[in-house]
């Protein structure tokens, strides 16, 4: 039995604990629409047999099918669409359709981080108290009236995947609350300001990373938290000391202390069996993976594989 009325047409990219929970939750999901990744026209397999399994409609967003979407998304009828996850904004054809509106969970204290990456540009900005927010869709970018926001306190250190779970753990539960209220007509309604304490949380360009960082002068501690939770980049470093193609890098632990400025900051180098890269205020250390040791394990693996 649902908890509510409401038929919901939940968009998203993919399967997270956020639709699991409402699913288990018995909102009344009506049907999915995935949103493609940016320049990926391809159906997300796990998502699409998520709905399979569920017995809920799927819809893929692909371009240049607005009008397909709209007649869709008027044939289900529904009384509110939730996003979580969506590639571009929702076009005004489509927001007028559900008779309660849309709204939006974004992993951010609105109007802070209004855009595509609000994650990034928190962990740029070294912000240790973030949060979600659930909102109204309006035509503009993550400006609609605001109905529930919470913050926590984030680790210093923490990963991307750490902090997507307890700001969407948070999101999901404000989700829940406020397709129950809407139903009751009870939501609150708070207008947000029209200017945001923060740049817009763009996608910057991977040859923009290791520029936008101050090696020099910031704290070492706010670079390794801004490294640690970016480590699924990847054109951060500038890796021409070390010998063959890196694959893979994950950020470890820091010293605090005098560096030897014949060094470059920002680049990465090799001190036995130790890989570093240098700051103004210390040294970074991490791990690397090379691609011929990726290679290597793969020659390994068939070996066990056919040699009995």
């Amino acid at each position: 039995m649902s908890i509510t009325n409401l038929k919901v047409i939940y968009i998203t990219m993919g399967v997270c604990n956020v639709i699991n929970t409402l699913h288990d939750s018995a909102i009344n999901i009506i049907g999915v629409v995935e949103s493609k990744q940016r320049n990926v026209n391809k159906q997300n397999e796990e998502l699409k047999n998520f709905c399979l399994e569920k017995g809920l409609p799927y819809y893929f967003m692909n371009e240049g099918c607005n009008d397909c979407l709209e007649n869709w998304v008027k044939e289900l009828e529904p009384d509110l669409i939730v996003i979580y996850g969506m590639s571009e904004l929702l076009k005004g054809n489509i927001l007028n359709i559900p008779k309660k509106g849309c709204i939006n969970l974004h992993l951010s204290l609105l109007p802070k981080y209004r855009g595509s990456h609000p994650i990034f540009w928190t962990f740029y900005n070294y912000d240790l108290n973030p949060g979600a927010t659930v909102h109204f869709i309006d035509e503009g970018e993550d400006t609609g009236s605001i109905i529930y926001q919470e913050s926590y306190e984030l680790p210093i250190g923490s990963t991307e995947e750490e902090l997507v779970f307890l700001s969407s753990g948070i999101g999901v539960k404000l989700l829940i609350k406020s397709i129950i209220d809407i139903e009751n007509n009870c939501a609150p309604n708070i207008k947000q300001p029209f200017k945001s304490p923060t740049v817009r949380a763009r996608q910057i360009q991977p040859d923009e990373y290791k520029e936008i960082i101050n090696w020099k002068e910031w704290e070492i501690e706010r670079i390794w938290h801004l490294l640690r939770g970016t480590q699924n980049w990847f054109n951060v470093f500038d890796f021409s000391e070390i010998q063959g193609n890196v694959s893979k890098w994950r950020i470890l632990n820091y010293v605090k202390q005098d560096v030897k400025y014949w060094l470059k900051l920002g680049k990465v180098y090799k001190r036995g069996n130790l890989f570093f890269v240098l700051c103004g205020l210390g040294y970074i250390y991490m791990e690397i993976s090379m691609e011929v040791e990726s290679l290597f394990l793969s020659l390994d693996l068939l070996k066990n594989i056919f040699v009995y």
